[in-house]
């Protein structure tokens, strides 16, 4: 690749990583989130268990996700379309 599009590529990489927030808004959850929410009212999840559930749920477009950094790694926060 040129300079042009290496440099055209990091402007696009830039705008994307300040548009999306890299924090978790009030309206999302994680699957520890998902897990502690249903502890509450009775069930009992593991986080495989949760995390398929989720997953499911995403890919019939009940839930959207996106992943946030957290430390070197990086967990997915869902929210409702």
């Amino acid at each position: 690749m040129n300079n042009n599009v290496l440099d055209a590529l990091s402007g696009i990489e830039i705008a994307l990583r300040e548009s999306v927030p890299p924090v978790k808004q009030n309206h999302e959850f994680t699957v520890h989130d998902f897990i502690t929410s249903a502890q509450k009212e009775g069930q009992i999840l593991s986080y495989d268990a949760a995390f398929n559930r989720l997953r499911r749920m995403a890919d019939r477009k009940l839930l959207k996700f996106r992943l946030i950094p957290i430390g070197k790694n990086h967990t997915r926060v869902y929210s409702a379309y």
